[in-house]
């Protein structure tokens, strides 16, 4: 923010060569004046002056001094007053008395970057400090003798509120390192020496005493294998010096006390300046000394100087601008520099100059003196200030034009560094094609057609210039430029080149490969394969095909069949040269986009490379089976057997039933097909005995019987429940085949029964041992001796199995014998069930006088009632009303009807009314007014239909009983009560 933001502001255009009326009072800032002075009209911008000093209508009066720093401006006047305010808010300005004494005159102030800390030098030789926010300033006693005629700042970790190192020079020439603190009691502390032991050190001599008239300290970037190394400039009048060293200022300038690095300009100027340039606050990046002869300047740069080298480069010096009628320069009263510009200010004329052109820009001429120019670095503002006048001066894009005097210079990477909007497309084409122009006329012509690619010069004239001069290498690289530039919208364009390049790199590498220049060629070939990876998708596929195999580069046709996915013409080609592997290697990268590929060639590829291409498909999970089994059926196993035996059919289908869990019908079928032909049945019969088929059973029955495989033929008859047919088939097997089988049908103990029987006539049929037949009855618990008997000839002897006979008798016995205690047990059982009984008709509750019913809260004597175990009391009637709406609708219905026929019967009379409670058997009582017991079998229709309103409306109690948990879901508002709900709305 600047004074401007404050005030009010009007244009005047010709009020500056009017002199300027003296204002009294120093508050007076109520109007400000803007004076523009424009441009000439090449370095006009969008209507806007690139450089224009705004005046400040306020006037300090006796101004000789002014200083600018981060927001903060200072005014030093005449009557040793410091004028003081804040930018950001500058009606808080501040009038600070240095001095009463007339004779006493401010000589220079000095502030530092952050704007907090000034320095305020007089005339004799007293020295004052006053921060930011104190109100008075302090004297230092300890820089009593010396005036001070510059200071530098080092700032390295500090702010506004800690102690700032400082260099300082004086109008003796020496330079003396010393602190200034922020607070006033560190400051008293420090400057009567009780703070620290050095207050005020002097670090330096000129060989040559005079005033040092500029000073500046500066430390190197951070090295982590270096110290602290400052860089120190201090010039006088005709003299510049250069100090390098550390880590302190001492070490640095012990190096300089015998033979000091200067260089000298003749003149007897004695209004020195040194003015620098840093961008961002960054590091300072050139500088500027007003010497007798003219502003000496240069770069600065940094390094690994030693003491004694140098940080200025590239200086130079630029003769004043103005001279007299003698034509003598004159020199100016101050300088100053921005990045471009060097600012020149005389006592009634103000200049700007370029920095790159060396020709003046701005120039305008004023009726009032100027005192000197102020720079805020911090925030970028200049100031120009005179005698009871103050301009701001306010540079708008001031690099606009810097990169057509890049370009002049044949710097034309500066140059593209600054082309900017509005029109940075235009100004960068015209850098490419003065560049290209410039290396085309040098014979670079590779260069020239990188940059000639990114300009918008016509396609055809630059093309007919490189094959005019028969350079195809440089055409080539110009259309691989250009085509990096062409947007993507030009589709058409982007072909036509591509194709034109394709023909040059496939023509390029056979010229290289006929010339034998391997090195070449292995370049060129692998810069082919990189324009086809990038320009794949701009490329016309049939064309490109048809140049490359044209010239026989069958890897880079290869290559780009891959990159546009083309993966059947790949795999083709390496099936047609027998590369089975090759082709499986491709094939095995490819997702699931390309499945159809795979079913394509996999016939082909299982007839040569069986293994290869099962391990291929085992790693594409997203195949289909069943769409495989035709490439499957073109494998040999003899023709191409594996190391280990193993049928690559067997391996694949086993892989999709146990790994992939395939159900696939016709997938179980082949494999199942493939095990019977295989001379071992141990894997069929492994796969019959799962205990989930997906196989057909009558095909695998028919394929078994064809193959003799008559124990798998066994098992499939058992897994289609045939278990007779199992059970024959088995005994032509294996007899222990046979049991298992017989067991099978666990349900149905008959069939069992019948299955072991046919199992012991054979055994006893077609063995002919008595003895093993006797013992084959340990196998089963279905079979007894007289079962097996008759199968037996008439001529054995019952020896052989008159211990089974014993054995079967004794069962019978122990049989008879556990079904007697059984009875005994059922007859103890029916006993006690008798007397419970008969317990339950005596059983009885207390209900008192005063106890009411749970529904209605009247007496419960007053009518009949039920009273439940819980002691919970209903009215018979109240019972049946809570009841009925939990109950179901049949239920609801019985329940109705029973009230009906009772009430036909007429059940109540007067014996009845006192009637005592009773209760259900599962913990209800009920009782009515009669007197007699209700019996827990009822003899009349009424005590039957009694009995069943009981079980149906008492079984249990509805206020803790398990209906009342099942009605916690019921809404509070039956469906048949919503009208009624609605009457109650307001």
């Amino acid at each position: 923010m600047s004074l401007l933001d404050d005030f009010d502001m009007h244009t005047a255009g010709s009020d500056l060569d009017t002199s300027m009326q003296d204002d009294a009072g120093l508050m007076d800032m109520n109007l400000l004046e803007t004076a523009d002075m424009q441009l000439p009209l090449t370095a006009t911008y969008d209507e806007e002056p690139m450089i224009t000093l705004e005046k400040v209508e306020y006037k300090p009066n006796g101004l000789q001094y002014m200083a600018v720093c981060n927001e903060m401006l200072v005014m030093a006047l005449n009557n040793n007053h410091i004028i003081r305010l804040n930018l950001e808010s500058p009606q808080d300005l501040e009038d600070i008395e240095i001095s009463r004494r007339s004779e006493d005159k401010i000589h220079k102030i000095f502030l530092d970057p952050t704007g907090s800390h000034l320095l305020i030098s007089m005339a004799n030789e007293d020295n004052y400090y006053i921060h930011s926010s104190w109100k008075k300033p302090k004297l230092i006693p300890k820089l009593k003798g010396h005036v001070i005629t510059s200071m530098a700042w080092d700032m390295y970790h500090q702010n506004s509120t800690t102690s700032v190192s400082v260099l300082l020079g004086t109008s003796r020439g020496r330079l003396y390192e010393t602190t200034i603190e922020a607070t006033e009691k560190r400051f008293m502390e420090f400057m009567a020496g009780g703070a620290r032991e050095q207050v005020l050190k002097q670090v330096y001599c000129l060989p040559e005493p005079a005033a040092i008239t500029g000073l500046r300290v500066e430390r190197f970037p951070p090295s982590p294998s270096e110290a602290t190394k400052f860089f120190v400039l201090a010039t006088t009048n005709t003299r510049i010096y250069q100090f390098i060293g550390g880590p302190t200022f001492e070490n640095l300038f012990s190096n300089y006390q015998v033979n000091p690095s200067f260089q000298e300009l003749p003149g007897d100027l004695q209004r020195s300046e040194l003015v620098f340039y840093a961008k961002h606050q960054g590091l300072l990046r050139s500088f500027a000394w007003l010497t007798g002869p003219g502003i000496f300047h240069g770069g600065i740069t940094y390094g690994s100087q030693n003491p004694g080298d140098t940080v200025t480069t590239d200086t130079q010096l630029l003769p004043f601008p103005e001279r007299d009628s003698r034509g003598m320069p004159i020199p100016p009263l101050s300088i100053d520099m921005t990045e471009f510009h060097f600012l020149i200010l005389y006592e009634h004329k103000f200049i700007v100059i370029s920095k790159l052109s060396g020709q003046t820009v701005f120039s305008t001429d004023f009726v009032p003196r100027f005192r000197g120019l102020a720079h805020d670095h911090t925030r970028g503002t200049l100031w120009l200030y005179g005698e009871g006048l103050v301009y701001e001066l306010v540079l708008r894009g001031e690099d606009r034009d810097v990169w057509r005097q890049y370009l002049d210079k044949g710097q034309f990477e500066d140059a593209l560094e600054y082309c900017k909007e509005p029109g940075k497309k235009e100004k960068q084409d015209k850098v490419w094609a003065t560049q290209a122009d410039h290396f085309f006329q040098l014979g670079k012509y590779s260069m020239a057609a990188g940059f000639y690619g990114k300009t918008q010069r016509v396609f055809e004239e630059i093309t007919l210039k490189f094959i005019n001069i028969n350079e195809r290498d440089a055409l080539k690289a110009y259309l691989t430029a250009k085509l990096q530039n062409i947007g993507k919208r030009d589709a058409t364009q982007r072909t036509i080149i591509c194709t034109w390049l394709t023909e040059m790199y496939a023509n390029k590498l056979n010229q290289l490969h006929d010339a034998n220049q391997m090195e070449q060629y292995a370049d060129m070939k692998e810069e082919f394969r990189h324009f086809l990876k990038e320009y794949k998708d701009h490329i016309d596929p049939p064309t490109t095909f048809h140049i490359i195999s044209s010239h026989g580069c069958i890897d880079e046709l290869l290559l780009y069949a891959a990159l546009i996915e083309d993966y059947q013409r790949v795999i083709s080609h390496y099936i047609q040269h027998n590369e089975y592997k090759k082709a499986l290697s491709v094939l095995s990268k490819l997702g699931q986009a390309h499945e159809d590929l795979f079913y394509q060639v996999s016939p082909v590829l299982m007839m040569h490379a069986p293994y290869d291409t099962v391990n291929c498909w085992m790693k594409a999970s997203f195949l289909d089976p069943r769409k495989l089994i035709p490439a499957l059926m073109r494998y040999d196993p003899v023709g191409h057997p594996s190391s280990d035996g193993t049928h690559q059919g067997i391996r694949y289908l086993q892989h999709c039933v146990r790994n992939l869990n395939n159900t696939d019908p016709a997938i179980h079928n082949y494999l199942l097909s493939l095990y019977a032909k295989q001379p071992e049945q141990g894997e069929l019969l492994d796969f019959l005995r799962q205990d989930e088929t997906f196989y057909d059973k009558r095909y695998a029955l028919r394929l078994c019987t064809k193959e003799g495989k008559l124990e798998a033929c066994v098992l499939i008859y058992s897994a289609m429940g045939l278990y007779e047919e199992a059970v024959d088939l088995a005994l032509k097997v294996n007899i222990e085949l046979a049991k298992q089988n017989a067991d099978k049908p666990e349900d149905d103990d008959p069939l069992r029964k019948k299955l072991w029987l046919r199992i012991a006539r054979h055994v006893v049929a077609e063995r002919r041992d008595v003895k093993e037949a006797v013992a084959f009855l340990n196998h089963t618990d279905l079979l007894q001796i007289e079962d097996v008997l008759p199968f037996f000839p008439d001529f054995v002897l019952i020896d052989d199995f008159k211990e089974e006979i014993c054995k079967s008798l004794e069962d019978y016995n122990r049989h008879i014998d556990e079904l007697k205690t059984e009875m005994d047990e059922a007859t103890h059982s029916a006993d006690l069930i008798r007397l419970d009984i008969k317990d339950l008709r005596n059983k009885y509750g207390y209900v008192g006088a005063q106890q009411r019913c749970e529904v209605c809260h009247y007496g419960v004597l007053t009518r009949s009632f039920y009273l439940f175990p819980c002691q919970h009391v209903f009215h018979a009637d109240c019972l049946v009303a809570e009841i009925l709406p939990l109950l179901n609708a049949p239920l609801r219905v019985r329940v109705r009807d029973i009230q009906n026929k009772l009430a036909t019967l007429q059940y109540e009379s007067t014996t009845t009314r006192s009637a005592p409670a009773r209760e259900d058997s599962e913990g209800g009582s009920s009782s009515s007014s009669s007197s007699s017991s209700t019996s827990m079998s009822a003899s009349t229709p009424a005590e039957r239909l009694k009995g069943e309103l009981d079980t149906l409306v008492a079984s249990e109690c509805p206020l803790c009983g398990d209906i009342m948990l099942r009605s916690i879901d019921k809404p509070f508002v039956a469906p048949d009560e919503i009208d009624a709900k609605r009457s109650w709305a307001i």
